[in-house]
């Protein structure tokens, strides 16, 4: 049940985040440090549709312990490009505290996938 549980929790911030990503841009990017701009506005607006469009996805893969490795590998891979994101100067300390979190919500989600998949 608690795959279940980050599952479900996963899809939600995902929703809430694209949700903002849509509605508010240019907050999003002056809250992590990167001065906003027309088009940096619409590609962050282009990543919320399509962060949107995959959350009733993982909403129905609840009960599939393989949705785990697809959680962790996004937030592997997104904190990847964060962490650079961070080294370069693009992004300030904000992003380290995300970074964090994601890369232990990925590992405990690889965590309870093998779990689940080993009984």
């Amino acid at each position: 049940m608690l795959h279940k549980l980050i599952t479900t929790i996963t899809a939600g911030l995902i929703a809430v985040s694209a949700v903002a990503e849509l509605l508010f841009p240019s907050k999003l990017l002056e809250f992590v440090g990167i001065t906003s701009n027309a088009q940096l506005d619409f590609l962050l607006r282009t990543t919320g549709v399509a962060l949107i469009a995959l959350v009733p996805s993982l909403w129905f893969a609840q009960d599939n312990a393989h949705a785990l490795l697809g959680i962790a590998v996004y937030m592997f891979l997104s904190s990847a490009v964060d962490f650079q994101a961070f080294i370069q100067g693009i992004v300030n300390l904000w992003s380290v505290l995300s970074i964090v979190i994601r890369v232990i919500w990925g590992m405990s989600s690889l965590w309870l996938m093998l779990r689940r998949i080993t009984k």
